[in-house]
């Protein structure tokens, strides 16, 4: 998980690794890139078809494929979820339960992306932002599950404001007394 890094001398004779910036944004613009992933585009209108619902949340339904491959490169994965949101594609999350895996997981992330923005909590979870879609990982330092999701920024959004008003919904209950 390291960042862009040029080999430049800092005294004759000596050299020091340099973090290279216009590399690291480059990277960024990968994620622009990413179409959608298992062959669903984001934004795309979903079908279920080859896939299972793993749970309903309304607006918000989760999906597995069915035989979906579950190695990325070195990261052997613990599953794959495809996000729906009020029927286009979403994101896809990719979820690891150990430490090892979930290095090789942020590796790749880093590699493709860049070395991403920390949380300002000083917390394990990283993100990348781009115009159009966004990445995200986040480590269980307990554990050593790790997860990542790619994501389209304009959906997360939408997702976001629905969130957000059925939380106040619920709120509003829970002072009610409701279920």
């Amino acid at each position: 998980m390291s960042p862009v890094f040029s080999q430049e001398p800092a005294a004759p004779g000596a050299q020091e690794a340099k973090y290279d910036e216009e590399a690291d944004h480059a990277k960024m613009a990968n994620l622009d890139k990413v179409p959608g992933f298992g062959g669903v585009t984001f934004g795309a209108e979903f079908s279920a078809k080859g896939f299972v619902l793993e749970q309903d949340r309304g607006a918000l339904k989760l999906y597995k494929k069915t035989g979906e491959k579950l190695l990325v490169g070195p990261a052997l994965l613990e599953a794959v979820i495809y996000y729906v949101f009020e029927g286009k594609f979403y994101g896809v999350a990719f979820h690891t339960n150990d430490g090892q895996d979930s290095l090789a997981l942020k590796n790749i992330l880093v590699n493709a992306f860049g070395t991403g923005e920390n949380s300002t909590d000083e917390g394990p979870s990283t993100v990348w932002i781009a115009k159009k879609n966004g990445a995200l990982f986040d480590l269980n330092q307990s554990t050593g599950d790790g997860s990542a999701f790619l994501f389209d920024l304009k959906i997360h959004d939408a997702v976001l404001a629905g969130q957000s008003a059925s939380e106040q919904t619920a709120a509003q209950q829970l002072i009610q007394g409701k279920p």
